[in-house]
């Protein structure tokens, strides 16, 4: 499968649907405002039969409902999702009516269903129809009536993906699909039979494509994510390799601990043997106590594999073949999702799964537990008891299955409506407050096994409603919508069960996810991590995400959790096989054995798993460097390029670089040296940078919304500066004094002014490892480096003379350019 060329076409497919179902809705006067009002016979000059004109009148409903662009993306996924459907179903063989409906019997394009449409079964068909077509040679809506009778055939066995609106939407499938140039020309051109036959992975790929653009014309607008951008904004594609070593890691755990005999373990190649001490775990006596959620599906990629591993179990326990599907479906697992589209992929994919084992499946009635989370609009007098929970189902499409309602709030919701009386709409009411209590009840259940590669996104894009309703929810973790996934995800794990989970790094080690790490390891046991660090997910287009996944145990255990350090590996393909030769040599270099408790003698509790013992030595048995020095963050401006320059823009007449205190400030205009950070330099430089703090640029200041006055009685004073943000090491800079710092430049000050003791430490080898294990990020504020141990306070005489060499071989260097303002002479002149 070329994966390039899949992903332009689906994109371009997209594109085309979407002007294809425009087309319709011009034809047939659905558009805004509508040429001819419901129930007309004409529209557009055009005479419409009856069924025409009921599919129009529930498409204008619709219409008015949803808007018109919501509309028209909606049939156009929905013609997608069945398109591919039907294909895989092509290549495989399964289609009810025996005929292939996209491709040739040997798989070319065209349609074995028109060119033999006399012999199709479809008992819904009028063969008198069908015959007058053939007759006439009318390819196109031959095709057109089979492949929506087909749609709705497929309707009774796969209700998810061949939803029925009334047959609606039939109005709006695009003309010319069939077309060598045409959707599912280009589709057949792509993807050939064999394509199809590897694997349902193809169809989550295929909808994570189909929304590319959309993604990205999300993160270019800046704008806040509103309910219909979360999901597109958030969907990743999960590799393979991390959906196994999750499942096979929690799931799989399970099983084996249950049954150490089991030949399950050939098979499980990602899989950790855990240490002789190990946790306690759920016992079970059969694979149909097993279940195991995702609560953020997508398009159901982590529930395919458990699907494969559940079937596995079965089969062991002496299960029959037909009889496996079933029980999987119906017992073991379950999905969460708030994109409906997705939610259609995921049933698709379990059914697919299904019908490989199961010929008669589709006869069966049976649906994957694939739940849509969709915001439910409540009325004030339809739920008047608790307008927190009515505020929250009608925002359920943006918090989905982070909303965790309680025992007490689903028998309110039950009395609720019970309480209806049997009027027309209270009848309706009653009706929609069932639903929504069931939906509630499936929210409030509990699993042995949470697995899920949550959404991630920032709270900066959070909405107004998101934003509130996390921070009062999530208090502790709410910065990012995987961290409050990570905290969802044992409120659904039965006490004992295990939560896998692929997200962001940043928990680990950012001091604003203190509160969640102490919480994991006092309560919960991490069993397991593959630290992939960034370049996870090249397949998808090189998004250079830093993740980690973790396997979580739902209780406190006395054993070591097993750590894989992937993150200087570059690539997925990469990280996969240095992961397979970690758990095949645990000798490797680059497994560790950890107990979490390690980690609370580390300031801040990162997940430094890779610490030795003189790194953790250092931490226990020296004082940090803020209780030393004092470390700070500096002015914030408000408007940088009004009040910074470089030291050459400006009139020297009006530099000042004599200023010793905040006190000597000039009343009119006048320019101080400024640390702002710069690039990566030791000991002394990047002093290029000029303030204007004088009286009057402070007044000016003082008018900008983001001026922040911070640190000023330190202004002036002699410091150790470094860069807060940087993409390399961090390097440490003396400023003799006479110098502002704004925030990009911190600086950490000692009460006798002696620094050389201090910044020979801060720029010695041992200091970089400890603040890369504190905080493995692009940021490095003044907390940060506070936190590090103190070193070296036994020799500051002998530390201080080579540091104080170190600075003046550094300063000869920066003056002898002319971007310094001490600059004479060029040293080669």
């Amino acid at each position: 499968m070329n994966d390039s060329a899949l992903k332009s076409f689906c994109t371009w497919a997209r594109t085309e649907l979407i002007k294809g179902v425009e087309a319709q809705m011009v034809r047939y006067g659905i558009t805004e405002p509508a040429p001819a009002p419901a129930g007309s016979e004409t529209v557009n000059g055009l005479p419409l039969s009856p069924a025409e004109i009921e599919q129009r009148d529930e498409l204008l409903r619709i219409q008015a409902e949803v808007g018109h662009e919501a509309l028209r993306d909606r049939a156009a996924y929905t013609w997608f999702n069945r398109i591919v459907a039907i294909r895989f179903m092509d290549a495989r063989g399964w289609l009810p009516s025996r005929m292939r409906m996209l491709s040739r019997a040997d798989g070319s394009h065209g349609s074995e269903a028109v060119e033999n449409a006399l012999d199709v079964e479809i008992a819904t068909v009028d063969t008198d129809r069908i015959a007058e077509l053939k007759m006439a040679g009318l390819d196109e809506p031959l095709w057109r009536y089979l492949f929506v009778a087909q749609c709705e055939e497929l309707a009774d066995c796969l209700p998810g993906v061949f939803e029925r609106v009334g047959g609606a939407m039939e109005l709006l499938l695009p003309q010319g699909l069939m077309i060598s140039d045409g959707v599912v020309g280009k589709l057949n051109a792509v993807l050939a039979d064999e394509d199809w036959c590897e694997g349902v992975t193809v169809l989550g790929w295929m909808y994570q494509y189909y929304n590319a653009d959309v993604k990205d014309e999300f993160f270019k607008s800046k704008r806040k994510a509103a309910a219909e951008d979360i999901a597109p904004a958030t969907q990743l594609f999960t590799p393979e390799w991390i959906v196994r070593y999750m499942v096979e890691n929690s799931l799989g755990r399970l099983w084996m601990f249950n049954n150490p005999g089991s030949s399950l373990r050939e098979h499980m190649k990602y899989y950790i043997e855990p240490d002789s001490e190990h946790e306690d775990f759920i016992r079970i006596s059969s694979p149909e106590e097993i279940s195991l959620c995702d609560p953020a599906c997508g398009s159901g990629h982590i529930l395919v594999y458990a699907f494969e591993l559940l079937f596995a179990m079965y089969e062991e326990r002496g299960y029959r073949e037909r009889e496996i599907p079933e029980l999987i479906l119906t017992k073991n697992l379950a999905g969460m999702e708030i994109d409906p589209r997705a939610a259609q992929i995921a049933e698709l994919a379990l059914a697919m799964c299904a019908r490989e084992h199961d010929r008669r499946f589709f006869r069966r009635g049976v649906r994957a537990d694939v739940i849509v989370l969709t915001s439910i609009p409540l009325g004030e007098d339809e739920l008047p008891g608790n307008k927190k929970l009515a505020e929250e189902l009608s925002h359920l499409g943006e918090i989905g299955s982070l909303l965790n309602p309680s025992e007490d709030e689903i028998d309110e919701l039950k009395a609720a409506a019970a309480s209806c009386s049997d009027d027309l709409f209270a009848s309706a009411t009653k009706t929609k407050l069932e639903s929504v209590a069931v939906i509630c009840e499936k929210l409030s259940r509990r699993f042995t096994c949470v697995v899920a590669n949550p959404p991630y996104m920032g709270s900066s894009s959070f909405n107004p409603f998101m934003s509130k309703w996390v921070k009062k929810n999530y208090p502790d973790v709410k910065s990012d919508l995987c961290t409050c996934f990570i905290e969802r995800g044992f409120n659904l794990t039965k006490d004992r069960g295990y939560a896998a989970m692929v997200t962001m790094q940043s928990w680990m080690f950012l001091g604003s996810f203190e509160k969640m790490r102490s919480s994991l390891t006092g309560g919960k046991t991490i069993v397991s991590m593959a630290h992939l660090g960034p370049r996870a997910f090249d397949a998808i287009g090189g998004e250079v995400v830093n993740v980690t996944a973790d396997v979580i145990y739902n209780g406190r255990a006395a054993c070591e959790g097993a750590y894989v350090r992937l993150v200087g590996i570059n690539g997925s393909e990469a990280k996969r096989l240095k992961l397979l030769e970690a758990i095949r040599d645990p000798d490797c270099g680059w497994f560790y054995r950890r107990d979490a408790d390690i980690f609370k003698q580390i300031p801040g509790a990162p997940i430094a798993y890779w610490a030795g013992g003189g790194i953790l030595s250092a931490f226990k048995s020296n004082p940090a460097v803020g209780t030393r020095a004092s470390l700070q963050a500096g002015i914030t401006t408000g408007n940088n390029d009004l009040f910074i320059r470089a030291w050459w823009e400006i009139q020297l007449s009006k530099f000042d670089r004599e200023c010793s205190s905040i006190n000597e400030v000039q009343t009119a205009t006048c320019w101080y040296p400024c640390n702002k950070g710069g690039s990566y330099r030791k000991w002394y430089g990047n002093r290029d940078n000029v303030m204007n703090f004088s009286v009057t640029g402070q007044l000016e200041m003082k008018k900008q919304s983001g001026f922040r006055p911070v640190s000023l009685d330190d202004q002036f004073r002699p410091s150790i500066s470094w860069s807060d943000v940087t993409s390399d090491r961090n390097s440490f800079r003396v400023n003799g004094g006479h110098s502002l710092f704004e925030h990009a430049g911190s600086c950490a000050f000692i009460a006798d002014d002696n620094l050389l003791p201090l910044i020979a430490y801060l720029n010695s080898s041992a200091a970089s490892v400890m603040l890369r294990m504190i905080n493995p990020t692009l940021n490095c504020n003044a907390g940060v480096v506070s936190r590090l141990p103190l070193l070296g306070l036994g020799e500051e005489g002998r530390i201080s003379s080579m540091a104080e060499l170190a600075i003046e071989l550094s300063k000869t260097d920066w003056d002898s350019f002319e971007t310094s303002w001490d600059f004479k002479r060029h040293p080669l002149l």
